[in-house]
C-alpha cells in the first residue's frame, strides 16, 4: 500500500468554491500543427470520468517532464491565457493558464487525453461527481478532508476509502458520502457494503477483508497473479471478526536495510472473550476463548479436521515462520512453530512449543511440509489426553 501523505495546510489545498472546477479549463480544439483534435477525454468503458491510471502516472511523474513544467510555470506571462504545445519524452503535451490563475496540462496518449493541474508541487485532478480536487501521491490519488486535515481518503477502483494506519496495518473503509452528481451506472460491479473494512500489510503482499452480515474475515495473497488460484480468491479466517492486525518481526534485508516481515495476523471478535492469530498464508489459526483461556489449533486448509488442544490459561501465542523451498524450487515462507505461553496451576508462566500440526515440537526431527493428519479416532484420543491436566502433568514430570 502507498505511504500516506502528510496533511496539507489549507492554503495548499484546491477548493472548487475558490479555485474553480473542471469547467475552468476548455481543452484546445486544434493541435499545434493545426490539425483538429479528435482525442477523447479519459473515461472508462461506461463513460465515467476517472483519474489518470498507473500507466499515465508513469508518464507524468517523469523528472524531465516535471522540471520542464516547473520552468514554464515560473516564467509564464500571467496575462497569457492561450495554449502552448510541447513534445517531451515522446509525449504531446498542452499547457493552458486559466482565469483563476492555475496551470493546466493536457497529456495526449493514443486516442485519449487527460487534463491535470500542477500546483503546490503536486498533480491535481477534479472529480466531477463528488466535486473534489484530489491530488497525486505515491502513485495514488488522495482527497484530504478540508475540515479535518488528518483525515484522508484514497481512491481505489474509482471509489473513495478512508485511510488509517494502525501501527503497521493499513485500514481502508469505504466513504459513505454520496456523489453530488451520479456517475454513469456500473451494472456489473457489485455495490461495496457500507462500513466494510480492508486491512493491508505494510509491504502490500497481504490483505484481510471483513465481509457480509456474519463479518467473515478472508485473507488474500496479493502476490498471486492467477485469479483462479485459491490464495488469490481468499482464505477464510473466521466469522464474527471485529478487526484484523498484521504483526511483524524485524529483520535485515539483503542490502542491509532494516525491514519488517509478517509474523502473524491477530484477529479480534465481537465476542470479547475470543481472540485468534493466523499465519501469513492462512493455513493455520490458533484461537483462544472462554474463561479458561483455552488455546486450540485449527487447520484452515482442511476444515474436516477437528481442532487440536494446545493449552489452558493461555497468556500469549506467537507464530514462528521459516523459509522452505516448494515443489518448484522457489523459496516460500510458511509456519514452522506455534509458541504458546500459559500459566500453570501455581500461576507461573510456561512456554510450550508445537509444530504446525499441533504436536509437541521436536527440534531434532525433520518437520514435513504438511504432516499427515492422524485418523479421526486417534486424533480425538490425542485431544482428550492433551485436554486432561492430570495426564499433562504426568507427561511433564514422569521420565518415560
Amino acid at each position: 500500500m502507498p505511504v500516506p501523505p502528510r496533511p496539507i495546510d489549507n492554503g495548499g489545498l484546491l477548493d472548487p468554491r475558490r479555485h474553480g472546477d473542471r469547467n475552468a479549463y476548455i481543452p484546445p480544439s486544434r493541435h499545434n500543427d493545426g490539425r483538429v483534435i479528435t482525442e477523447r477525454p479519459w473515461t472508462n468503458q461506461r463513460g465515467r470520468y476517472i483519474p489518470p491510471g498507473r500507466d499515465h502516472i508513469t508518464i507524468i511523474n517523469n523528472t524531465l517532464i516535471i522540471n520542464n513544467m516547473n520552468g514554464i510555470q515560473r516564467g509564464w506571462n500571467r496575462h497569457d491565457h492561450g495554449y502552448s504545445w510541447h513534445h517531451w519524452n515522446g509525449h504531446r503535451i498542452s499547457h493552458h493558464y486559466d482565469t483563476f490563475g492555475y496551470h493546466w496540462w493536457g497529456f495526449y496518449v493514443g486516442d485519449r487525453y487527460f487534463s491535470t493541474r500542477y500546483h503546490n508541487d503536486r498533480y491535481w485532478w477534479y472529480d466531477p461527481y463528488w466535486h473534489r480536487w484530489v491530488y497525486l501521491h505515491d502513485g495514488r490519488w488522495w482527497w484530504q478532508d478540508p475540515v479535518t486535515p488528518t483525515v484522508v481518503y484514497v481512491i481505489v477502483d474509482d471509489n473513495y476509502y478512508r485511510y488509517r494506519d494502525d501501527a503497521g496495518t493499513v485500514i481502508v473503509t469505504p466513504d459513505p458520502t454520496p456523489p453530488v452528481e451520479a456517475p454513469p451506472a456500473e451494472p456489473n460491479v457489485p455495490t461495496v457494503p457500507e462500513g466494510r473494512e480492508t486491512m493491508y500489510s505494510l509491504d502490500g503482499t497481504r490483505s484481510v477483508q471483513i465481509l457480509g452480515d456474519r463479518k467473515e474475515a478472508f485473507l488474500y495473497d496479493l502476490t498471486i497473479d492467477d485469479p483462479e488460484d485459491r490464495k488469490a480468491k481468499g482464505r477464510w479466517l473466521g466469522a464474527g471478526v471485529a478487526s484484523a492486525k498484521f504483526v511483524y518481526d524485524d529483520k535485515m534485508g539483503d542490502d542491509g536495510t532494516p525491514t519488517q516481515a509478517i509474523r502473524q495476523i491477530a484477529l479480534t471478535f465481537d465476542d470479547a472473550d475470543k481472540t485468534a492469530v493466523a499465519d501469513l498464508n492462512g493455513e493455520r489459526s490458533v484461537q483462544v476463548s472462554e474463561e479458561a483461556r483455552s488455546a486450540y489449533l485449527y487447520n484452515l486448509k482442511d476444515d474436516s479436521l477437528d481442532p487440536v488442544f494446545l493449552a489452558d490459561n493461555t497468556t500469549g501465542v506467537s507464530l514462528i515462520n521459516e523459509e522452505r523451498q516448494d515443489d518448484s524450487g522457489e523459496a516460500r515462507t510458511r509456519l514452522k512453530l506455534v509458541v504458546v505461553t500459559a500459566r500453570n496451576d501455581v500461576g507461573l508462566e510456561n512456554t510450550l512449543m508445537f509444530d504446525r500440526n499441533g504436536a509437541p515440537y521436536d527440534s531434532s526431527a525433520e518437520q514435513p511440509e504438511d504432516r499427515p493428519e492422524p485418523p479421526a479416532q486417534t486424533q480425538l484420543m490425542q485431544q482428550k489426553v492433551q485436554a486432561s491436566p492430570t495426564l499433562r502433568a504426568l507427561g511433564d514430570d514422569v521420565p518415560w
